[in-house]
């Protein structure tokens, strides 16, 4: 009998290969647990409108983390289990901040991915080039993001800023700490400045998930390749970092499988929620 129930596994540099795909030994793994009476669940910086085409491939899944832990959501049950936005003050700090520099806000509202008309077709340029075909798909797209929230007053649970380097993002960062920005800041992908609610990771969210399911953080393995999954490995009984993970998720964790490209989602749940050996 496996030592844990549940394995909450990141999404991109994790579950997804190089070319953002679910391979089929990964997929044949996550029916395997489910198909066992335990929990596999994605724990992703993704919208959930991002996640289609993901979940449908597993219509027996319970639970979806996602948005960075701002959005826990019941997939049987088609209801929200937990929901955090970011406060209007800080959202006015954060696009005084991006005033008229080249930076691309995106923000997540009630699961759907909200973005600038005029930019949804330059991701690239913003060094996101590997999501642009699905962030196109699946976009809400308007003529002023900043006026959707600042005035119209959507919700955000979560703020994207994507920049055209990394160097560029360091003087967001400064900035934003400099005005006193209480949302929770984490760097993500090559340039992309991540901004949360105050006190909200993916940590916070498996917290409330393992609540809500009655299991003891003993009972839970997280699977992560970056500093946004940090607060989840650190939370959950059994940290697993990818063999792609960068160099703060290997120190955090207590197991390195293969990485991304090579299955370690399928090793680890073979070896600690199956308890197979590896050949």
């Amino acid at each position: 009998m496996s030592s844990y129930d549940l394995i909450a596994m990141d999404m991109d540099g994790t579950v997804l290969n190089s070319r953002k795909e679910i391979t089929k030994e990964v997929a044949q793994s996550i029916h395997r647990v489910l198909k066992c009476g335990m929990e596999a669940v994605f724990c992703t910086g993704r919208a959930h409108a991002e996640m289609g085409s993901f979940l449908d491939a597993f219509p027996d899944m319970h639970y979806l983390i996602a948005e960075s832990g701002a959005y826990v959501y019941d997939l049987q049950a088609h209801t929200l289990l937990f929901h955090a936005v970011i406060p209007h003050e800080d959202l006015v700090k954060i696009f005084e901040v991006v005033g008229d520099r080249d930076i691309m806000p995106a923000v997540f509202s009630d699961g759907r991915y909200v973005a600038n008309e005029d930019q949804i077709d330059r991701l690239a340029h913003y060094q996101m080039a590997p999501y642009a075909k699905s962030t196109r798909e699946i976009a809400d797209t308007v003529k002023n993001l900043q006026n959707e929230v600042l005035v119209n007053h959507i919700p955000v649970e979560k703020l994207n800023l994507y920049h055209t380097s990394p160097g560029d993002r360091e003087r967001t960062m400064k900035m934003l700490k400099e005005r006193g920005v209480g949302a929770a800041l984490v760097y993500s992908e090559v340039s992309s400045l991540e901004c949360s609610p105050p006190g909200i990771d993916k940590g916070t969210a498996l917290e409330k998930l393992s609540h809500s399911v009655g299991l003891a953080p003993e009972r839970i393995i997280m699977v992560g390749d970056a500093d946004n999954d940090l607060a989840a490995l650190r939370f959950a009984g059994m940290a697993v970092a990818m063999g792609n993970a960068n160099s703060n998720v290997q120190r955090a964790c207590g197991m390195i499988v293969a990485d991304n490209d090579h299955d370690g989602c399928a090793q680890a749940i073979r070896e600690l929620m199956l308890q197979e050996t590896s050949e």
